[in-house]
């Protein structure tokens, strides 16, 4: 019953926040050139953004193991809340990087949500049950796109952005009033220490060992390659292709829809062929569409690398892979020290992708999608996991 009832506050906050994330992220690079960034700018604030957040998850995924998940994940969704608020009122670039490194802190409760995830879907389901939980976020999140494109094309960008980041924060200051009522899955009776926080963190090396360190290489460097070449595609599209700003949020919001497809199917395949080969195609699909991304030169043969390179979700094998190989007492330090890990290696490949985006647009969509081949390879080495 309780499980029950965490999988639906879950289901329900995700869906709550997801439209108004998914509407800043589609304009969000070309709002840092607007408050007068530049493109060396935009890998800056990934990189503090994504290094803070490995860090800070390595505190939460120790609390989250200590004093339980729920005890982190409400107080930091409310933190997280009042953080996007920065973006509301900065009057330069360098307050979105402020902004994006109190955020990366608050999100925290990233492992302890994950791990609460963890506890409540059964080994057989936990691809379908992922991907069961993502599909109403998902789907509203289709929303999000659309609505940036009307926001902006109305307001314009600088006014549309903070309007839509207001949105961001009173959507999940409702979704943290909500997670009040989950119900603890995990207690522990050991002290709050940071001694004991190292000891933890270094008997949970030890099951990094074999396929769950192999896993969790593998599917950071992806990542990493993703984060790259992800935060320049807006600016290739609207400053490289010459794209309008209405027709990228309507190519955002395509994809999106293919993606929530995408997503559903692979979490039934992740269950029924195993983990390994669904990553794989998963892998497989973003290698080719971002490959044709460095080669299209006019909106349709670009609108087809989209669609390719989001025909096919690695996500939810990945997730379940993560859970079959942790046990219970360490799920939430070992989706930590996966964050950090993660983390680290997107803010430096994103720093990358802008000094190689200035160099040449193109030559880093092709790099990434070389990059991703060897790690497809890999993936397919992986345990098939459960199959139900």
């Amino acid at each position: 019953m309780n499980s029950r009832r965490n999988f639906i506050i879950i289901t329900v906050t995700w869906a709550l926040m997801n439209p108004f994330t998914s509407a800043v992220n589609v304009y969000f690079s070309l709002f840092i050139l607007e408050l007068g960034g530049s493109i060396v700018d935009v890998g800056l604030i990934n990189l503090v953004s994504m290094v803070t957040l490995s860090v800070s998850r390595l505190f939460g995924g120790y609390l989250a193991d200590v004093l339980g998940r729920k005890r982190v994940i409400v107080p930091m969704t409310i933190l997280y809340a009042f953080s996007n608020l920065i973006f509301v009122f900065a009057p330069d670039w360098r307050f979105l990087l402020i902004g994006n490194f109190i955020c990366s802190l608050a999100l925290m409760y990233q492992p302890a949500l994950m791990a609460l995830v963890g506890d409540i879907l059964p080994s057989e389901r936990r691809g379908s049950g992922v991907s069961l939980m993502n599909a109403p976020s998902q789907l509203l999140g289709l929303a999000g796109p659309p609505l940036a494109t009307l926001v902006v094309s109305s307001q314009g960008l600088e006014r549309g952005m903070r309007i839509l980041f207001l949105l961001v924060s009173l959507s999940t200051l409702l979704a943290g009033i909500i997670r009040l009522l989950l119900v603890e899955t995990y207690s522990s009776r050991t002290e709050l220490s940071f001694g004991h926080a190292i000891k933890e963190y270094r008997n949970a090396l030890r099951f990094m060992r074999g396929d769950l360190g192999k896993l969790i290489a593998i599917s950071s460097s992806v990542v990493g390659i993703y984060n790259m070449a992800y935060p320049y595609l807006q600016v290739y599209a609207v400053k490289y292709l010459g794209l309008s700003l209405e027709l990228w949020g309507l190519l955002s919001t395509l994809t999106a829809i293919i993606s929530t497809i995408s997503l559903l199917i692979s979490g039934y395949l992740t269950d029924r062929i195993g983990r390994n080969l669904t990553m794989a195609l998963g892998y497989l699909s973003a290698c080719l569409g971002l490959l044709l991304i460095s080669l299209a030169r006019d909106p349709l043969s670009f609108s087809i690398a989209l669609i390719v390179n989001v025909i096919f979700a690695s996500s939810p094998a990945s997730q379940a892979l993560l859970f079959d190989l942790t046990s219970e007492e360490v799920r939430g330090k070992i989706n930590a020290i996966n964050g950090l890990v993660e983390g680290s290696l997107s803010g430096t490949m994103s720093a990358v992708g802008g000094l190689i985006y200035g160099f040449s647009a193109p030559f880093l969509f092709s790099l990434a999608s070389l990059l991703l081949i060897p790690l497809i390879i890999g993936s397919l080495k992986l345990p098939r996991g459960k199959i139900s």
